[in-house]
């Protein structure tokens, strides 16, 4: 897989009761009770630790270079958003010479206001491109066609579109969330949707490391 467009997901929550997720690391703020990483972002947030948080998104990464040649990184449900957290993100992102999904505008991303100061300072600031984020995991199912649809009428831009889409397979079928990934797989199927697609010019991660 050394060739393709693979990324790290970064986790720092795991919120579902099942499957449940634990850290790769021992840092005890990353914790909760029964040794899985927290259910939330709020609880995350009031007790992550820095030196721990760092170490186990190093850990992460390296877990993942030993697997395959990474392009890219994001995190799950934006754990890194407290500010701290996103130096962290950069600065690793860096260090790695990797390129970290980084927001054109942090509007609908649900961040507390308090931290909005000091996260639009460091994106100002940050080496890496800007991108428009673009993720219809709040629609329900039965939206999720005309959400792929409307994509038509973007301005020119560039654009991160997220999707969520999954096969029947058992595991899939397993997952709370599994008719909205259904709603994902299908419309992104339809001959209509993939026209619309086929207008956007596609860059991949490696081309925007490569050229970094």
């Amino acid at each position: 897989v050394r060739g393709e467009d693979l990324g790290v997901h970064l986790v720092l929550t795991s919120e579902w009761p099942a499957p449940r997720m634990r850290p790769l690391t021992p840092g005890e703020s990353l914790r909760d009770e029964a040794g899985y990483f927290p259910s939330s972002l709020e609880v995350l947030w009031q007790n992550a630790r820095l030196e721990e948080v760092e170490r186990e998104l190093k850990a992460q990464i390296e877990a993942a270079k030993r697997l395959f040649s990474p392009t890219h990184l994001d995190t799950h449900q934006g754990a890194v958003l407290r500010p701290d957290l996103a130096e962290i993100y950069v600065r690793l992102a860096e260090e790695y010479r990797l390129v970290p999904l980084i927001p054109e505008s942090l509007e609908g991303l649900g961040v507390p206001p308090v931290f909005l100061p000091e996260l639009e300072r460091l994106m100002a600031q940050v080496p890496f491109p800007r991108v428009r984020f673009l993720d219809p995991y709040g629609l329900p199912p039965e939206e999720r066609l005309g959400f792929y649809l409307d994509l038509a009428n973007l301005p020119p831009g560039l654009y991160y579109l997220v999707h969520h889409s999954a096969l029947p397979t058992p595991e899939g079928l397993a997952l709370p969330d599994w008719r909205t990934r259904e709603a994902d797989y299908f419309a992104l199927s339809h001959p209509e949707v993939r026209r619309v697609l086929s207008e956007f010019h596609l860059l991949t991660w490696r081309a925007v490391r490569d050229a970094l």
